[in-house]
């Protein structure tokens, strides 16, 4: 019999369930909500909530245990989970529900707390990239001509022959060595979109921070500079995901896949 373990989320007390399990479908649409009021989440894995008069926001993640080595030293690290897990790294079924987990809590500022003890809060920011998925396709001149008021010096990359609307990019320099890139191509299709009628032939327009030391992604706790310029980042990508999505349409995702609403980026 395969042995169980558990870990814990902590979320605001004000996060209603509604919203935790909107989330979770995102990218895992067949998890559902049972009688009892715990989350399956698919491979034996659930997310059990505290009902307790105190257990407001927090919940429990009951998971097969499944681990293989410990992870190498001086590795990057950016979940934290090297020193989570000194003994061995969760590995499949436990490993992609701790995953989804932590994004969780990035993305509704909680906290996870593991089997061990260890307390992983990811840093608001780490995930900067949105891309907003639309079924309006801008050329090159349009989307330069758009975004030229909110960032006067963002500069249309060398066009490949046959981009008429898609396969091209813009540069926008942010000092210190980094970069905003704004990559126009065919959608992936994300999963929480699948079920729309015009994903098929949908137009990823994907704003991405280019920092300039790319290593710096994979840090788990980020120092107070590293975070303010990641803040900042993510303010100037989000302001052209709204301009975006105002101007053809369409839905903002992350890089981790969820939906973000574009009233939350002004």
């Amino acid at each position: 019999m395969t042995a169980r373990t558990s870990h814990r989320l902590q979320l605001p007390r004000d996060t209603a369930p509604e919203d935790v399990l909107t989330m979770i479908t995102n990218v895992r649409p067949a998890a559902s909500r049972r009688e009892d009021g715990a989350l399956d989440l698919g491979d034996a894995a659930l997310l059990v909530p505290d009902t307790s008069p105190r257990g407001a926001g927090r919940w429990t993640l009951e998971v097969d245990r499944d681990r293989e080595d410990p992870a190498p030293e001086g590795g990057d690290d950016l979940r934290g989970y090297g020193r989570a897990f000194p003994g061995g790294l969760p590995f499949g079924a436990e490993r992609e529900a701790l995953d989804l987990l932590w994004s969780l809590a990035r993305r509704l500022h909680g906290a996870v707390v593991t089997d061990g003890g260890v307390r992983l809060e990811p840093h608001p920011f780490h995930v900067r990239d949105l891309t907003v998925v639309s079924p309006h396709a801008l050329a090159p001149e349009s989307l330069a001509q758009l975004i030229a008021p909110l960032e006067p010096e963002a500069e249309l990359d060398e066009v490949p022959d046959g981009a008429s609307a898609t396969g091209y990019s813009v540069t926008i320099p942010v000092g210190q060595g980094e970069e905003i890139a704004l990559r126009v191509g065919r959608s992936s299709a994300p999963t929480a979109l699948a079920r729309l009628g015009w994903i098929d032939g949908a137009v990823d327009y994907a704003i991405v921070h280019l920092p300039a030391d790319p290593d710096e992604d994979e840090t788990e706790l980020p120092d107070a500079a590293t975070g303010e310029r990641w803040m900042a980042a993510y303010r100037r990508i989000g302001l052209l995901a709204g301009l975006l999505v105002e101007s053809v349409g369409g839905y903002v995702v992350d890089l981790e896949g969820f939906l973000v609403d574009p009233a939350d980026l002004a």
